[in-house]
């Protein structure tokens, strides 16, 4: 009899194990079977590739609205809607009078005036403005006449220089008349016909004309420098109308820009979006160019969708692109967009591209900051495939098993892509060689990689 309590327990131990190992499955029960293998051959075939990345969403654009002007906050500007449920809210507890304003998460649509502020003094130098291009208007009405009265005194020279030439054409042929006359009497006194008393009286008439005609020649002269005259104040009003003109443009130039400047006043929505944010009540004072915004308004129909594609499918995205968001918020919210643009370059850290997407927003249900799922499908170009259970691995290295007279032989594959059933090839190198052979679809192919070794028997 053993009385070692060590051996005694490994005996039985020992006993058990042979029991095991001795017993028989039941009668009519199969061994389990190994895995099937099966032999194809590589297809021509596309590759339908999904990316599904999370994202969030932003505002298309959201812009802050600053004053560029010093002033005082005259109004904030109300709100229609709010008015409107203020006018049904008869009993005036649903919603409160003084909630009628513009504010956070109010509608506005594009050029609605938020806010207005108050700045006297730009308002009375806009009036003084206006002032001075009514009184250039008067100024070139002035200075028109001025020009006109100058055309009429041209007018009226030129007639007295006609007239006066007329009267040296008339004093010329008295000139000549008593010319002759003098010669005729010369004749007869000389001949004792007529006395020399009339010879000297026609002498005085001839000496009269000739004096006339001076005066007459001169007065031409004259009458020519008035013309001259009334031109150059003529040409003077001319000029006067055209710097008339010119202080009205100046004028009109002066009132523009202060209707400019007085247009700052009015804070405007830049396009129809949500107030996101304000920061102004009625009364305060802002001073142009401070660095906290009056207001913000985003831009929410469209929703930017960003998504940060990892490296290995950066390639597959493209603009134009049709992608399924799915928003983790209130049913309808999901909805599909289009790739709008891309950073083309990959963020230097993460190694990703930023995809951004185009998503419809007009109910307004996805809002900025929710998370989301963008689910892209992209068509890659044919290529010889086999099934995905038909690759394994040795090592590092992608392989396949080729059957070559009835038996696996295994060789390193290049990969392309695959969708889970099926994964592209481009060639495969046998043991021992240095050269890459491109794969024509007349191999034949074993799987799966995972039941089989190298050199086994293919039945």
């Amino acid at each position: 009899m053993c009385r070692d309590p060590v051996r005694l327990v490994l005996t039985a131990l020992g006993g058990l194990i042979a029991a095991g190992c001795n017993r028989q499955p039941p009668a009519g029960t199969a061994a389990p079977a190994g895995p099937q293998v099966t032999v194809v051959r590589p297809e021509m075939r596309p590759i339908n590739r999904v990316v599904e990345q999370p994202g969030t969403v932003q505002a298309f654009e959201e812009t802050a609205l600053f004053a560029k002007l010093p002033g005082f906050v005259g109004k904030v500007e109300e709100d229609p809607d709010k008015v409107e449920r203020i006018r049904k809210n008869t009993d005036k507890k649903e919603w409160p009078e003084h909630d009628r304003y513009l504010d956070i998460g109010s509608r506005v649509k594009k050029d609605q005036v938020l806010a207005e502020l108050k700045i006297p003094e730009l308002e009375k130098e806009l009036e003084q403005k206006k002032a001075l291009v009514k009184q250039a208007g008067s100024e070139i009405v002035q200075a028109e006449k001025a020009h006109a009265a100058s055309k009429a005194g041209v007018a009226s020279a030129e007639a007295a220089v006609a007239e006066a030439e007329a009267g040296v054409d008339r004093a010329q042929a008295v000139y000549e008349r008593w010319q002759k006359e003098v010669n005729r009497v010369t004749k007869l006194v000389t001949s004792g016909v007529d006395t020399g008393q009339t010879l000297d009286e026609t002498q005085l008439q001839f000496r009269a004309s000739e004096a006339a005609r001076k005066e007459v020649t001169a007065r031409v002269v004259s009458a020519g420098a008035v013309v001259r005259k009334a031109e150059a104040d003529r040409d003077k009003a001319v000029a006067d109308v055209d710097a008339a003109k010119d202080r009205l443009e100046v004028a009109k130039a002066e009132a523009g820009r202060v209707e400019a400047l007085l247009g700052y006043t009015k804070i405007k929505a830049p396009f129809d979006g949500v107030v996101t944010r304000r920061a102004v009540n009625t009364g305060d004072f802002v001073a142009g160019g401070d660095k906290a915004a009056l207001f913000s308004v985003a831009r929410l129909d469209p929703v930017r969708v960003v998504v940060q594609v990892p490296e290995a499918d950066a390639g597959l995205v493209a603009a134009g692109q049709d992608v399924s968001v799915t928003v983790q918020g209130p049913p309808g919210s999901a909805g599909s967009g289009k790739v709008r643009r891309t950073s083309w370059s990959l963020e230097p850290g993460s190694r990703t591209l930023r995809t951004e997407i185009d998503l419809p927003n007009g109910k307004g249900l996805v809002r900025p900051g929710m998370y989301v799922y963008a689910k892209l499908t992209a068509e890659l170009p044919a290529a010889w495939a086999v099934p995905a259970a038909a690759v394994g691995k040795a090592g590092d290295e992608a392989v396949i098993y080729l059957v070559e007279n009835g038996k696996a032989v295994r060789v390193t594959v290049q990969l392309l892509r695959g969708d889970g059933k099926v994964t592209q090839v481009r060639g495969y190198r046998k043991p021992g060689a240095t050269d890459w052979t491109d794969v024509t679809g007349s191999e034949a192919v074993a799987t799966p990689a995972a039941a089989l070794t190298d050199g086994q028997p293919i039945l």
